[in-house]
């Protein structure tokens, strides 16, 4: 393996990671907005509105975060597979500065999602306050997951930037 292929395949291998990690949360969420109780306790899906308004929550939560994990796809391909072929040769290097720049946003944005959760982890946590059933181990899991979403994207992106920062423009 060539050391330029190698810097493709770490970004592919955490765009991947990153997917993985982050589809598990926008998954749990979805069986409780289709009125799925989930184990979560009654108060707390009175006090989060589900079914209701609550619901919608879920809903458009879940669609970013799945739309985010879809655009992910983009860092584990080359910039050629989703560069239009209408675009002037010199702009070229625009579409891999892109991707990667709004990878990096993402994961910035993440960071802080995750550690403003971790930090008030007893409101995030539907289950805070009751006995941990493998429900609530579940869910845990799921977010304890999602944790790992912001550092994979970051790198993912990095590295994705790096390498095609290196690359001469075509033309």
């Amino acid at each position: 393996m060539t050391n330029r292929s190698s810097p493709v395949d770490l970004a592919a291998w955490c765009a991947y990671a990153a997917i993985a990690v982050a589809l598990p949360t926008a998954l749990w969420r979805l069986p409780l907005a289709m009125g799925a109780t989930l184990g979560t306790p009654d108060a707390w899906r009175e006090q989060q509105d589900i079914p209701g308004g609550g619901t919608w929550y879920l809903l458009v939560l879940s669609a970013m975060q799945l739309v985010a994990i879809g655009c992910m796809l983009l860092l584990a391909v080359e910039p050629k597979q989703v560069t239009p072929r209408w675009l002037p040769a010199r702009l070229n290097r625009v579409v891999p500065a892109a991707v990667g720049g709004a990878g990096l946003a993402g994961a910035l944005v993440l960071a802080l999602l995750v550690t403003m959760s971790i930090i008030a982890w007893d409101k995030v946590d539907p289950f805070a306050g009751t006995a941990y059933d493998a429900w609530a181990w579940l869910c845990a899991v799921c977010y304890l997951l999602a944790a790992l979403w912001p550092p994979l994207l970051g790198v993912a992106s990095i590295v994705y930037i790096r390498r095609h920062r290196a690359e001469p423009s075509a033309g």
